[in-house]
């Protein structure tokens, strides 16, 4: 493609894309089934290429923004996905075209540069040193793998040339704690044991009590502890964990203290919550997520180490066909990430923050927490609904009071099908959690910019109104 078919292909694509964001159709959700959205993208690829390719790929931009999420629609309150920024998509756009990967400095120098800018930045923010450092990867998943890898091999044994094997260890973590902290144990190798559930609290924080019985068990056990994770607004129900309690056990036991600040740590930025913050300074490690709450594209997630030497052990190899022995511990990137080939994943953070100032994002953050309280207290003043607890970040849980979870379920899907409100729901079960507070409940994020009060009035009857019609 010359240069002035990409520019006239690139303009129209815009378009397409400018008019998808200024009045996103109903429904947020698009009414499609796995067998009709497959019938959408068949895999009947043609021998030759097409004749007209502008046109096939814009039938095909078409196509893909008919079958997807409508993010940028005011109903969009559901999962924990930002509505992006146009800019940091056009920073994504930039990206993909240069192709610089990242494993070696000499390959992607800017990308590397702008990393550690970010990272930097970042870890001013959450409280920790100017000698802390890390990684940006591929979501909080990977992000979260790569902080209990480095907790293994700082605070169990080294797995590089002995291999898995020896004293039994122990990460402690609560039931309601994202899903890939137990996947990324198993991963480690530590099987069902090594992951010990921890009881919550009333408001399905983890308890600070339960976790100090829970690391005298496992040393009564003959089993070496190594870590314990942290929810900083956890993926379930939002719920802040007390951070300052679970440094003081790992500090007393000499155990890595993880955060998964993967939704939460934003928070930071808001000078009126300094006190909630306060314990993700003393972490050893922290995750958060840029394509939540700070309005990046997916996927751009941080990894930072209060001891930099920690995190870049966990992936301490040789590879003489990419790495010098004499790099510094943070020019070349894949010395210290799973991923080699990783894209330029800091451009889009290095460049809003720079166009947008910080205060742009702090406002948004706050604009999020209050808008959910804002709903707490519709919510509240329904006879008909009750909270599960009150909300700790941009996460809310609720559900009709008195109905069963079959029928708070069928109130959803029939929002969600008439197409104007985009809420998810949850199944709650977790160790310490009162039997009467657990089961399904109907859950909110709300990260979108364009979601109002009058929307979230407006969803709130809505729900009332289809529960008295069932």
């Amino acid at each position: 493609m010359r240069g002035t078919e990409f520019r006239e292909l690139g303009h129209r694509v815009v378009d397409v894309l400018a008019s998808h964001l200024g009045d996103p159709p109903d429904p947020v959700l698009p009414a499609l089934s796995p067998s009709a959205a497959c019938a959408l993208f068949d895999p009947d690829f043609p021998e030759a290429g097409a004749d007209d390719v502008e046109a096939v790929l814009l039938d095909a931009v078409q196509r893909v923004i008919g079958a997807a999420t409508k993010l940028h629609h005011p109903g969009f309150i559901g999962h924990q996905v930002a509505t992006p920024l146009p800019a940091a998509a056009i920073c994504d756009f930039v990206d993909a075209l240069l192709n610089n990967g990242m494993a070696i400095f000499e390959m992607g120098k800017a990308g590397t540069a702008i990393e550690r800018a970010v990272l930097t930045w970042l870890a001013a923010q959450l409280g920790l040193p100017s000698s802390s450092s890390g990684v940006l990867t591929s979501g909080g998943s990977l992000g979260n793998l790569t902080a209990l890898l480095a907790a293994r091999q700082a605070k169990g044994f080294d797995p590089w040339q002995r291999g898995v094997r020896g004293q039994p260890l122990v990460v402690f973590v609560t039931d309601t704690a994202h899903y890939s902290v137990a996947r990324a144990v198993h991963i480690l190798g530590l099987g069902d044991e090594g992951c010990v559930a921890v009881d919550v609290d009333e408001r399905l924080r983890l308890d600070v009590r339960a976790l100090e019985a829970a690391v005298q068990k496992a040393l009564k056990q003959k089993k070496k502890p190594i870590a314990v994770v942290a929810s900083a607004g956890s993926t379930a129900a939002g719920a802040w964990d007390p951070l300052n309690g679970v440094a003081d056990v790992c500090a007393r036991h000499g155990l890595w203290f993880h955060v998964d600040g993967a939704h939460g740590a934003p928070l930071a930025l808001l000078p009126e919550r300094a006190e909630q913050v306060l314990g993700l300074a003393r972490a050893d490690s922290v995750v958060v997520d840029f394509h939540k709450m700070l309005l990046m594209p997916a996927l751009v997630t941080a990894v930072l180490f209060r001891d930099a030497k920690a995190g870049a052990a966990a992936f301490a190899q040789q590879a003489g066909y990419l790495f010098d022995d004499d790099d510094d511990g943070w020019t070349d990137v894949g010395r210290r990430t799973v991923e080699c080939t990783k894209k330029m994943l800091g451009f889009k953070v290095w460049a809003c923050l720079q166009a947008y100032g910080v205060a742009f994002f702090r406002d948004h953050v706050r604009a999020c927490c209050d808008k959910t309280l804002v709903l707490a207290n519709l919510i509240s003043a329904h006879d008909e609904l009750e909270l599960l607890v009150p909300p700790q970040t941009n996460i809310l849980c609720f559900r009709l009071k008195g109905r069963s979870g079959g029928e708070n379920a069928a109130v959803r899907k029939a929002i969600v099908d008439d197409g104007t409100v985009y809420c998810v729901q949850v199944h709650l079960h977790a160790r310490g959690l009162p039997k009467e507070r657990s089961g399904l409940w109907l859950r909110t994020t709300l990260l979108n910019p364009r979601t109002s009060e009058s929307h979230l009035r407006a969803f709130v009857d809505d729900v009332v109104a289809r529960a008295r019609q069932l």
